[in-house]
Parts: structure tokens; sequence; C-alpha cells
């Protein structure tokens, strides 16, 4: 396990400038443990977004359509199953309304410990310090 899998964020047809932020962060991460950053985007105009967020960094983009907006049960559902298909290190999520959502019930799915509201993340490959403001 050395992958990142980061979540994009979208609103009303629109990505999300948090979405950035989440993949520097794990890009961040993914060169610290020399695995791949993978980049979730679940619901909306997947194949325009996914075209955004393939940038230098990115490793594979997943896809999944399902409606336009977020919907908690399937994004729940797909980074279940994507955590079990790619088996990341760590799964970086967005600071925002939705990934406070969804984030918790994916930890409690997978039985993983969840930090959140951080403004920095760095591992030895082993251990993750995360940062939170005061």
């Amino acid at each position: 396990m050395t992958d990142i899998l980061a979540v994009a964020d979208h609103r009303r047809g629109e990505l999300r400038d948090v979405s950035y932020e989440t993949i520097t962060a794990g890009r961040q991460l993914a060169d610290e443990t020399g695995g791949d950053l993978h980049v979730a985007v679940i619901s909306g105009p997947v194949g325009e977004f996914a075209e955004k967020l393939n940038r230098e960094g990115v490793d594979v983009v997943h896809t999944v359509e399902y409606g336009e907006e977020f919907n908690h049960d399937v994004y729940v559902q797909v980074l279940a199953q994507l955590y079990d298909e790619l088996a990341p290190q760590y799964v970086v999520a967005p600071n925002s309304v939705n990934g406070l959502d969804y984030a918790p019930a994916v930890a409690n799915a997978l039985d993983l410990p969840i930090v959140t509201d951080t403004v920095g993340l760095e591992t030895d490959g082993e251990t993750l310090t995360a940062t939170r403001e005061m």
C-alpha cells in the first residue's frame, strides 16, 4: 500500500478549487510514499472534470457517472469499492461540506482512522503527521 486516492469536489456543475488543493496534498503524499496518485471524480460531468484534473502529477483519474450532484450513499459506496480495488495507503478528501459528509462514513465503513481540518500532511512512508490550524 503506497498509492494515494484523492477525491475531487464539485458543486452545481463546477469543479471546486479545493479539488486542486486535494490533488496537491495527494501528490505530496504519493511522492513521499513512492506511490501513484489516483483521483476519483464522482457524479456531474465527469468527463469534463477528468479532463481538467488530468494534469502533471496525477497518475490515474477514475470517473463514476451517477447523477449531477452529490449523493452521500453513492460517494460512500464508490470510495469503498475504489479502496478495496486500489488498496491506497491514504485517502485524501476535501475539507468541504460534501467531504465532511462522506469522509466519516467511508472511514467507518472501512474501519479506518480519520483526520479532518488539516492544513499540512507529511509521511515517512509509515507514519502520517497531520498539521491542524489553531
